[in-house]
Formats: structure tokens, C-alpha cells, sequence
């Protein structure tokens, strides 16, 4: 897990850094350039362009590095022939300044500021030539950068056609000592104390699209600079070594700590899956008795079923005794001697038999209590000497002899 970590903390850091070791080699051709737009802003009032120049082709006679349209706002040559700034000239034909072999690098920047008017060219930190520009006059907007041809023409004479290398526009003029401690300090310098708010960095160059046959190279460090160069590689290795360290540091305490958590979570995890066998358990419980309560309905089914089956019957059952209960009702509620004028009684002689039958059926003659009947009706059942007959008689009254007739 270190060494992942490591790797993604390092290596950008690392690609980066070489980048800052690559230098751009222009081809002696027109259409080896590289061309751009950027936002001037910063540069406006003050800015100062600082770059490694080796000259490798030496056809061309003005041989332009850059030129920042409009109008040739500003033009940096290799051998000092063109060196143009804001209309003002006087930094032009410069050649018996320049005098590094071809081959070798060297140190270029100039400097300005619209408060001071004045432009300043120094070579390999040395002050060598100084213009004036007129009062109140700014850098131009809107314009493109172009690298390695004039951008007005398609003549040759205007190749560069060497190598460039940590070419950047500081949005502020800087001073004598700081020009020429990046001169001293070699192709290696961290530029970083010098930078700016909206200044233009040699990465940002090294990352624009390329015609022709412009391409990256390493850069070939002289023997001077070996020195510098080791003790800026080495301060940044310890640089990186820090932030690395301090990286590392920090990730193993947040790895600590996630350790914790992982072990909590484990717990938990160990906690939910308990709880999980057991409500497992408890679901096929469920489902054993959820299978019983099924059987137990399907019986209860068929019982319902063969119930509803007696209820139909006891329905039916209960319809036939409601009728009988309605005609008891209606039997009940007639007059007991009315029973006399039904078919079996009427007009006949009231034998034993048929006083049977009317005993039975009302149970005793003894609910004949208070019920009016002649004495010739009395007299008719004192025949039978029924002793009970003639007690329930003896108490009934006389009167009324139509209801026998």
C-alpha cells in the first residue's frame, strides 16, 4: 500500500521536473514554428522576458526567436540584429554584443516598465544595450505569440532555427541583481522566486501544439553549470524528499485510523451477519408455520365448507319449523273451544276416542278454564263420568250455548 502511495505521490512531481530540463529545437524551416494566443494583461504596464538561446543554424541573417503581433510589438533576436520593443528601435543592430559561439548557450532578458520608459538588454547577466520608450505608451493587446519566424513574412532570413530553452515573460521588470542572479545561477535555476500573478511559463510553451519539425531535447548542460545544476537537483530531490515524508506521514495516520474504522466495521459486519443467521432461522420457523397454518386452513376450509353445508340444512330446517312455530302461534291464539267446530268434532258425539284425541292434543282439558260453555255441553261430557272432565266443567260457566251450535 506504501509503494502505491509513493508512486502517485512522487512520479508527477518527477514528470514535471523533467519537463523543466527539456529544451524546444526549431527546424531552419518556415513552417517550423509554434504559434499562440495569450492574455497580455499582466504585461501591460511592465514585463520582463527572460531565455536560454543556443544558435545552431547560421543561414539566416536576422534570425527572430520571437515576435508578438501587432505589429511587430516586440521582436527578440539571436544575434542582435532585431531587437524591437514597442516601436522603439534602439535595441536593433546589437550583433557586436552577441558574441557566444554558435553552439553554446546563453543568457538573454530584457526588462520594462511603462513608469520608467526604459528597456534594458542584458546578456549572461550583464547590461549591454538600453532604449527609451515614448511617454505613456503600453503594450499592445490582443496580439499572437510566434516562435522561430516573422510573422509577416515567409522569407527565411527570419529563421531562427536553434534551441530554446526556460523562456518566460514575468509580469514585472526586474532589477539588475535579479537578471543576473539567473544568469549565475545556470540553466538549472528554480525560476519559482521570481514568478508572478499571470505570468507566462516555459511549461505553458512546452505544452502548444507544434508545426513542422519543432520537437523536445534534452538540454546539454555545460561544465560551469554541472555545479549549480547538481546542487538545484539535489534541493529539490530533498524538497520532494519533505513533501513526500510529509505525505507519507499523513497517510499512514489517515491509514491508522482507517485501520480503526475497518476494524469497527468488521465487528459490525460480524454483528450483522449474527443478526442475519438468526432472522434466517427465524424466517424458516416462519415458513414451517406458515406451511402448518396452510394445511390447517385447508381443513378449516373443508370444515367451513361441510359447516356451510349443515347451515344450508339447518336453514332449511328452520324455515319448516318457523312455519310450524307460525301455525303453533296461530293455534295458540285461537279460541280453546273453537277447536269443537274444526272437522274431527263438529256436530259429532264426543266419544272417548274423540275426547282422546282432543285430550292429547291440548295436553288437559283444564285450559278450558273460564271459557263460557251451556250446561247442556256439561251435561253431554258428564256421560263419560271422566272425573277430570267433569272438575274442568263444574268450573266453566253456563251462558253462551251458540258457540257448541
Amino acid at each position: 500500500m506504501f509503494l502505491l502511495l509513493i508512486v502517485v505521490i512522487v512520479l508527477p512531481a518527477d514528470a514535471s521536473d523533467d519537463r523543466q530540463y527539456t529544451a524546444l529545437h526549431f527546424g531552419a524551416s518556415i513552417n517550423d514554428y509554434i504559434a499562440f494566443k495569450y492574455n497580455m494583461a499582466p504585461f501591460q504596464d511592465s514585463f520582463s522576458i527572460c531565455t536560454w538561446i543556443k544558435r545552431v543554424d547560421t543561414s539566416a541573417s536576422s534570425p527572430l526567436v520571437f515576435d508578438y503581433e501587432p505589429s511587430h510589438e516586440i521582436l527578440l533576436s539571436s544575434n542582435g540584429r532585431y531587437n524591437h520593443f514597442l516601436a522603439d528601435g534602439d535595441l536593433n543592430r546589437k550583433e557586436s554584443v552577441f558574441t557566444t559561439p554558435v553552439g553554446s548557450w546563453f543568457n538573454y532578458c530584457i526588462t520594462w516598465s511603462l513608469a520608467s520608459r526604459s528597456i534594458n538588454l542584458y546578456l549572461d547577466g550583464n547590461l549591454v544595450g538600453t532604449g527609451t520608450t515614448d511617454s505613456g505608451r503600453a503594450l499592445k493587446m490582443g496580439g499572437t505569440l510566434y516562435f522561430n519566424i516573422l510573422y509577416t513574412t515567409s522569407s527565411s532570413s527570419f529563421i531562427f532555427g536553434g534551441q530554446l530553452y526556460q523562456f518566460n515573460i514575468f509580469s514585472k521588470a526586474l532589477s539588475s541583481a535579479d537578471v543576473k542572479k539567473i544568469a549565475d545561477g545556470g540553466m538549472c535555476l528554480d525560476l519559482t522566486e521570481f514568478s508572478g500573478t499571470g505570468d507566462l511559463r516555459w511549461e505553458y510553451i512546452l505544452s502548444q501544439s507544434r508545426s513542422g519539425s519543432v520537437r523536445e531535447v534534452e538540454i546539454d548542460i555545460d561544465d560551469n553549470d554541472t555545479v549549480e545544476c547538481l546542487k538545484t537537483l539535489l534541493r529539490r530531490s530533498q524538497e520532494r524528499l519533505t513533501n513526500v515524508t510529509g505525505r507519507l506521514n499523513e497517510t499512514e495516520s489517515q491509514l491508522s485510523g482507517t485501520e480503526v474504522k475497518l476494524n469497527t466495521t468488521l465487528k459490525e459486519l460480524g454483528y450483522v451477519r449474527g443478526e442475519l443467521e438468526r432472522t434466517e432461522s427465524e424466517l424458516q420457523t416462519e415458513s414451517a408455520q406458515h406451511n402448518k397454518t396452510g394445511e390447517q386452513l385447508g381443513t378449516c376450509s373443508t370444515s367451513l365448507t361441510s359447516t356451510l353445508t349443515h347451515l344450508d340444512t339447518c336453514s332449511t330446517s328452520l324455515t319448516s319449523t318457523l312455519t310450524q312455530l307460525e301455525g303453533a302461534r296461530t293455534f295458540h291464539n285461537i279460541t280453546r273451544w273453537d277447536v269443537l267446530y274444526t272437522t274431527p268434532y263438529f256436530n259429532k258425539v264426543l266419544t272417548e276416542e274423540l275426547f282422546q284425541q282432543l285430550s292429547s292434543s291440548w295436553g288437559m282439558l283444564g285450559k278450558f278454564v273460564g271459557v263460557n260453555i251451556t250446561e247442556g255441553v256439561v251435561n253431554h261430557f258428564s256421560q263419560f263420568h271422566k272425573e277430570p272432565v267433569c272438575n274442568v266443567f263444574k268450573q266453566m260457566s253456563i251462558p253462551m250455548l251458540s258457540k257448541l251450535y
